[in-house]
């Protein structure tokens, strides 16, 4: 029996990263952790047994509780790996790959560097689609001015020095791949493969398109050519002048 369930719909942003990261630590077929799929009402209210009111990912703790955020899942899936305490929680940290948030002190700083540049540009981007993207026209007001991606833009400059020499080559650095990675890749792929937009197109964030170029081969980020709804992809990438 599965002690936890991660409601999620797979090609949602922010599902995704945990989707990527469960991959990454080799714990998506774990049996204690049950994926729910679920699915949108005409509302727009994501649906699934036993999932609490909001949107996803959502994890549902053995006590009855929930995690509503999606980086603190990921926390919280490092703390019991580190940390097992029950019995199932170490089934899940024996299998587990050693930790994705760094293996000492300044290496976990710059995890929460890259993953704290990562988030604001998501949400900045997030901003930019609601306000300037067709997909959204029927929904609120629209601005091309708020729609603009210099935020987001800005955000690709300051993380470009964290990704030198990473995933370059045969380099062994590709194979410690954080969570924040999980959570940045995420985004990039999800702004271009469905927005249109491609962040690392700059010929000066080289490191970045590096490292997105070799992540994207990584059995944990190929998806379909059907991954994205026909509607949302059609819609999505239609920006507005």
């Amino acid at each position: 029996m599965a002690h936890l369930e991660l409601f999620v719909f797979t090609w949602g942003l922010y599902p995704r990263r945990i989707l990527i990261y469960l991959h990454e630590k080799g714990l998506l077929n774990s049996p204690h952790i049950k994926v729910a799929q679920v699915t949108i009402s005409p509302t727009a209210e994501m649906i699934a047994p036993g999932k609490p009111k909001g949107t996803v990912p959502i994890l549902a703790l053995p006590d009855g509780t929930f995690i509503k955020q999606s980086v603190a899942i990921l926390d919280y899936f490092e703390d019991i790996c580190d940390n097992p305490e029950e019995d199932w929680q170490k089934d899940i940290a024996a299998v587990a790959k050693t930790s994705m948030r760094g293996r000492n002190a300044r290496d976990r700083a710059t995890t929460r560097e890259i993953l704290a540049l990562a988030d604001e540009a998501t949400s900045m981007f997030g901003f930019a689609c609601h306000k300037g993207s067709k997909l959204f026209l029927e929904m609120e007001l629209t601005n091309p001015v708020a729609s603009s991606m210099a935020i987001v833009r800005r955000s690709m400059k300051l993380l470009e020095p964290y990704y030198e020499g990473r995933f370059e080559g045969d380099s062994s650095e590709a194979e410690k791949v954080t969570i924040a990675d999980c959570v940045f890749f995420s985004f990039l792929q999800f702004s271009k493969e469905l927005y249109g937009v491609d962040l690392v197109a700059d010929s000066e964030l080289r490191n970045l398109r590096r490292f997105y170029d070799a992540f994207k081969e990584r059995d944990s980020a190929k998806i379909p050519e059907d991954f994205y709804p026909r509607y949302i992809k059609e819609l999505a990438p239609v920006w507005l002048e």
